[in-house]
């Protein structure tokens, strides 16, 4: 279930649990890749940033440590589950977020048929095509 509750405090919230499930950041790595995902247009202040770790740190969503005297945050388990749902709104990391997208797809797909959408017949060859190399990949055929 998507936490709408939680995307309601503002999407800079996920963007930094998205950005953290990457890897484990400091603040000022967080407000750089921001500014590189937004090609330079919007650079977070600090004032923005720590002040929301902290607050995803109190939620229990994020946890710091030091190291080399710097305060690197990385998400709770907690906070990985929430952020594992957005994940469908950034680029796959890795082959386990490449599956999770292509189950969310798959799961749209029954809900669309089953509310009654019908797929056209260049659809459900696509489609078709696509279950052969999916069973051919994973050493089905």
């Amino acid at each position: 279930m998507l936490h709408l509750a939680f995307m309601r405090r503002g999407p800079l919230r996920y963007l930094v649990m998205l950005l953290l499930r990457k890897k484990p950041m400091t603040g000022m790595d967080i407000i750089r890749e921001v500014e590189k995902l937004s090609m330079g247009i919007w650079r977070p202040s600090p004032g923005t940033i720590y002040p929301l770790l902290r607050a995803l740190e109190k939620d229990g969503l994020v946890i710091s440590e030091k190291i080399d005297g710097r305060k690197v945050y990385k998400l709770s388990t907690r906070g990985m589950e929430i952020a594992k749902e957005f994940s469908i709104f950034m680029p796959a990391r890795d082959i386990d977020d490449v599956v999770t997208i292509l189950e969310a797809y798959i799961n749209y797909l029954e809900d669309y048929v089953g509310e009654g959408g019908t797929l056209s017949k260049d659809l459900k060859l696509r489609l078709q095509n696509i279950a052969e190399t999916l069973a051919r990949i994973s050493g089905e055929k």
